[in-house]
């Protein structure tokens, strides 16, 4: 919740997704409350005149509380695009950007309908367009800093990477669908190492919030029931546990950006060889996490563990008798998040087409580790748990398929909420669409 101040009561002030401030703002825009704008305890987050240029500004609000943030214009307040153009504010909530979502196969009114799908595709819109300049600058700071490697023999400036894995982790955690517009096909099999570092980085970020959330409240439901005796009940004194801090999850996705350091070491026609690779050329392709991984810490003083033992394990089994795995490492001592990292890394690998290799449908992909994990390890089943339930989504602004044969544009991966685009022939749609909710099954 949001408080504002009541002199602003008698005006029509739309409270706003945070998250849709945040793409105009990443898209070049500009946004200004009008409102002082408060949390429940009191404090303030954002001064009513400030003019928000900086998306930074934002994602700190966020992180402090506010969802919603009520724009006012009979007080200066408003959004205006990169050109400086305003950008009409909505009269009421909008349904489909934040309201409760119909049952299964429920239609929206058509009233609504037009207005609501114009504005959620324009959202969407701007957050692709905000995604497609964050994955540049990270491609650019990969790039920048495994060519250095390269070029020095494995010296490389740490600080950038930590900036843009910054930029990258508050960046995904607004919505969903801002991570899936991250992850993207590689065109160019040159440039495959940079892209797969991004891509890694972004869903092993994703996976592992969800990890970190799911596993942490099953511990606390475990250690509550244990301390009150009797399963169920709340008591004040319940313990509380969280698996990784921020700050740990910040320092495991820099592991997850550099987790192929060593590979810039590796005779490239090695990596993108057409073929099998002989035992000779296996033997020299697993020293980018043995020998040239840690040559490349060691001289860049790496020392943090997440980043070091990423880079070194996330080839390792992931349960007792998993083949074709390096270096030797008892399952057991593998730390989740680099479970997460080696499933992000094969997802990504097979997704990817290479030199040698068409890509493979992402839903087979998930669908052979799902096969290949499950009834495993223990603690592997939560790792691949939040992995399915996080790349296993429709992301908002894909377009699908229907059992029907009809085409459908994904207006929000809650549901899915679809908007029919062609009849089951394939025909354009005639009349206006309706939304309509899909269960997910």
């Amino acid at each position: 919740m949001v408080a504002m101040q009541d002199s602003v009561s008698s005006f029509s002030s739309p409270a706003l997704p945070i998250d849709h401030l945040i793409a105009v703002v990443e898209n070049g825009g500009r946004i200004r409350t009008g409102v002082d704008v408060f949390n429940n305890r009191g404090r303030l987050l954002l001064e009513k005149n400030v003019l928000v240029a900086d998306a930074a500004i934002l994602h700190k609000v966020k992180r402090q509380g506010a969802a919603m943030v009520p724009i006012v214009e009979q007080q200066a307040g408003g959004m205006w695009d990169s050109q400086g153009r305003r950008i009409s504010l909505p009269a009421t909530r909008e349904r489909v950007m934040q309201g409760p979502a119909p049952g299964n196969g429920e239609k929206l009114s058509g009233g609504a309908a037009r207005h609501d799908i114009e504005r959620r595709i324009d959202e969407i819109v701007a957050v692709k367009k905000a995604a497609a300049r964050k994955y540049e600058q990270a491609k650019g700071c990969i790039r920048q800093a495994l060519d250095s490697i390269h070029a020095t023999g494995g010296e490389f400036d740490m600080e950038p990477v930590a900036a843009t894995v910054g930029e990258l982790v508050d960046f995904v955690t607004t919505s969903e669908s801002a991570f899936a517009y991250l992850t993207r096909e590689i065109f160019s099999y040159d440039d495959y190492l940079y892209n797969h570092s991004i891509n890694v980085c972004t869903i092993g970020t994703v996976v592992m919030q969800k990890f970190n959330s799911s596993f942490s409240a099953a511990v606390n439901r475990f250690l509550n029931d244990e301390a009150s005796g009797k399963p169920g009940t709340v008591q004040a004194d319940q313990q509380s546990f969280v698996y990784y801090t921020p700050s740990e999850l910040l320092d495991i996705s820099i592991g997850y950006f550099m987790h192929d350091l060593g590979k810039v070491l590796v005779a490239p026609e090695i990596l993108n060889k057409k073929g099998k690779l002989t035992q000779t050329e296996f033997t020299e392709v697993k020293t980018h996490v043995t020998s040239k991984a840690e040559r490349i810490m060691r001289q860049n003083r790496l020392r943090d563990p997440h980043l070091v033992n990423v880079c070194l394990y996330h080839h390792a089994a992931l349960y007792e008798g998993e083949q074709r795995c390096y270096p030797e490492l008892d399952h057991r001592l593998v730390p989740a998040y680099v479970k997460v990292c080696k499933l992000a890394d094969i997802y990504d690998a097979m997704t990817s087409k290479r030199c040698y290799k068409d890509a493979l449908n992402p839903v087979g992909v998930v669908t052979d580790i799902f096969h290949h994990y499950a009834g495993k390890d223990p603690l592997l089943q939560y790792v691949l748990y939040s992995f399915i339930k996080s790349v296993g989504i429709y992301p908002a602004g894909s377009v699908v398929t229907l059992t029907n044969g009809q085409l459908a544009y994904v207006l929000d991966s809650r549901g899915p909420m679809l908007l029919p685009i062609t009849t089951p022939t394939g025909e354009p749609v005639a009349q206006e669409p309706e939304i309509v909710e899909m269960s997910q099954r």
